[in-house]
């Protein structure tokens, strides 16, 4: 599809468009994403290039009409150069790109998983939460485990036991580490430790579908790794928390036909019930941590605190973050001490480690700690699809720009949180 003989007219009036109706609806009135790495500048403002460009082919005369997303590439050599051609100012990132989002999310940024509960699933769907070990007993890196950082409020889940979808979940809030549940008793006798516990409001269905009676539909759908089911219908040994992708999901909820009604999921998805429901987890894990046995009342003091950016986390982190990297605010009362990998999910070493900050100026904090933004080793600001680009943009960051190599300690840290807590 030939991008030339679009005319700056043309990309005006999808500008206009786009001002008139605002970003989002723009972009789902003519089915287009959010641009990750190329944005039109114009009277101060940004705007998705492809997006625009595909709309403004509609605005070009006669018999046109608006391309759709799959119609065109964008891209360096497309968008950008045909928007550059007609004397457009075009913003490309240098940050590196990060990877896109599993196959198991959909257009609207809802992810579908399935867990196989096996003998936990009246512990976890009746306490609303999943449970998982963080690494296999011998220490090893485990796919299934790793899922349970992935999970995001919104997400939903399949629940899978004895051969059976017993219950539909819907995720309220990102995993924490937490001790194996006393309820499983001397089931996985060899989960020791914490573990990632991610809490799901669970819907038990009325009636349980067998996946086994329906394989015809779903077999075609299974992904080619890390499958919950095999192509017979029973459960995979071994697999615990499985990425769903979003054809299977589509069969599954065809499947569930008014089945699927029962599931509530407008409150759980509330940003005001998911905030609400990550400050409770929060609250677990020191409701849990003051109960250690195995701290003194010193450090468990030192551990609390570290959640509010204060104590010895704050002076650990004060040893070599001086100002926030983005606004260049240095004076410390108005700078919150922000956890790279959130408090809920690191380890005691981790909650008390300076490395694992930045002091950040309190908008800058919001961004940051909700995966709207992030940062490439090298400093170069990581802008989420999701952020909204006029608030960036009155708040004065820019989306392109660099704030300074982190050091080599913060590294690891900053790689969670690109990969577990920046919306891609």
């Amino acid at each position: 599809m030939s991008l030339s003989d679009i005319s700056r007219a043309a990309v005006v009036q999808a500008i206009e468009e786009f001002d008139r109706v605002g970003r989002d609806a723009f972009l789902e009135i003519h089915g287009f994403g959010r641009s990750r790495a190329y944005l039109i500048e114009h009277d101060g403002k940004f705007y998705d290039s492809k997006a625009i460009v595909g709309v403004a082919h509609g605005y070009f005369g006669g018999d046109r009409r608006p391309l759709r997303a799959t119609e065109f590439s964008g891209g360096e050599a497309t968008v950008a150069q045909t928007l550059r051609g007609l004397g457009f100012e075009v913003r490309a990132s240098d940050a590196p790109r990060v990877p896109h989002s599993f196959a198991n999310q959909a257009v609207e940024g809802v992810a579908y998983w399935w867990v196989n509960n096996k003998q936990t699933y009246a512990h976890e769907v009746g306490g609303n939460y999943l449970w998982s070990p963080t690494t296999r007993s011998d220490g090893g890196r485990n796919e299934f485990y790793e899922n349970m950082k992935r999970v995001r409020p919104g997400d939903v889940v399949f629940a899978f036991a004895g051969g059976e979808i017993r219950a539909v979940g819907v995720c309220s809030a990102p995993a924490i580490l937490a001790p194996k549940p006393g309820e499983f008793g001397a089931t996985g006798e060899n989960w020791g430790g914490d573990g990632w516990r991610v809490p799901v409001e669970f819907t038990r269905l009325s009636t349980p579908l067998r996946p086994k009676d329906h394989m015809d539909v779903l077999a075609p759908t299974l992904p080619e790794k890390y499958s919950p089911i095999q192509a017979n219908g029973n459960g995979n040994q071994g697999a615990y928390l499985a990425a769903v992708p979003v054809e299977m999901a589509a069969a599954v909820i065809e499947l569930l036909g008014p089945l699927w009604a029962e599931i509530d999921r407008s409150t759980t998805i509330e940003p005001a019930h998911q905030i609400e429901a990550i400050e409770a987890s929060e609250e677990q894990v020191e409701r849990e941590l003051r109960n250690r046995t195995d701290l003194d009342e010193t450090d468990k003091l030192q551990l609390v605190k570290s959640r509010r950016g204060q104590g010895i986390y704050r002076q650990n982190l004060e040893g070599f973050e001086k100002s926030c990297r983005i606004t260049g605010v240095s004076n410390r009362r108005h700078l919150r001490a922000s956890h790279i990998k959130p408090w809920r999910a690191s380890t005691t070493f981790e909650k008390l480690d300076g490395n694992n900050g930045l002091l950040l100026s309190p908008h800058i904090d919001h961004l940051f700690d909700q995966g709207f933004i992030s940062f490439a080793d090298d400093g170069a600001l990581l802008v989420s699809p999701d952020a909204d680009l006029d608030t960036l943009i009155l708040w004065g960051i820019e989306p392109g720009g660099s704030y300074g190599a982190f050091r080599t300690e913060q590294l690891p840290y900053l790689a969670f949180h690109r990969e577990f807590v920046f919306k891609r």
